[in-house]
């Protein structure tokens, strides 16, 4: 199972004027800097938690299809938008979105299979099948916001891995803020 960016999201959940704020900077100097950290701290909160904050786009390919129902990875789902797979002919094809439903109220996303229908057999090769879909949360919550304001904070002041002959961590308290959002597999 792989799991590919296809199209990175356009806007961070944290502007840069609300970091600057958070460091308590003024001028335009550590713009580029700070720009960065937003976008190193959303995807390391992201993650850690297995989640996808703002609109992405994915693509989810594994083996062949398994089982009734796909339980697709980085929530929150938004939407599929294609499933193509390979088939017994070595010949991609584009499955109809009559043969599944898609599930966006649970957490993590579904995909099953409409009443009647089966999964089309695949062809025996690596990454057969690839589901593209759309991730990201309508509104991130401020939780989750003020995580990634505080390893912003903790990334700009400790800017080398080591702090006085200790190895800089991430703060206890993001991982804190984060825990209600993170995905636990068993």
């Amino acid at each position: 199972m792989s799991l590919a960016l296809v199209t990175a999201p356009t806007v961070e959940p944290v502007t840069l004027q609300e970091a600057k704020d958070q460091l308590r900077i003024d001028g335009s100097d550590d713009d580029a800097t700070v720009s960065m950290l937003i976008s190193a701290a959303r995807r390391w909160c992201e993650d850690y938690t297995g989640r996808t904050f703002v609109t992405t786009t994915w693509d989810w390919s594994f083996d062949c299809f398994d089982g009734p129902v796909l339980c697709v990875p980085r929530p929150a789902l938004k939407s599929v938008t294609s499933i193509s797979y390979v088939d017994t002919a070595g010949v991609t094809q584009v499955l109809s979105s009559a043969v599944y439903r898609v599930d966006t109220a649970s957490e993590p996303g579904r995909i099953a299979l409409a009443y009647g229908q089966t999964w089309p057999s695949t062809q025996s090769v690596i990454n057969a099948v690839t589901v593209r879909f759309v991730a990201g949360y309508v509104g991130v919550p401020e939780h989750v916001r003020c995580a990634i304001l505080m390893l912003v904070g903790e990334m700009f002041e400790q800017r080398q891995e080591s702090v006085t002959g200790t190895l800089a961590s991430v703060p206890f308290g993001v991982r804190e803020l984060l825990g209600t959002e993170k995905l636990w597999h068993y």
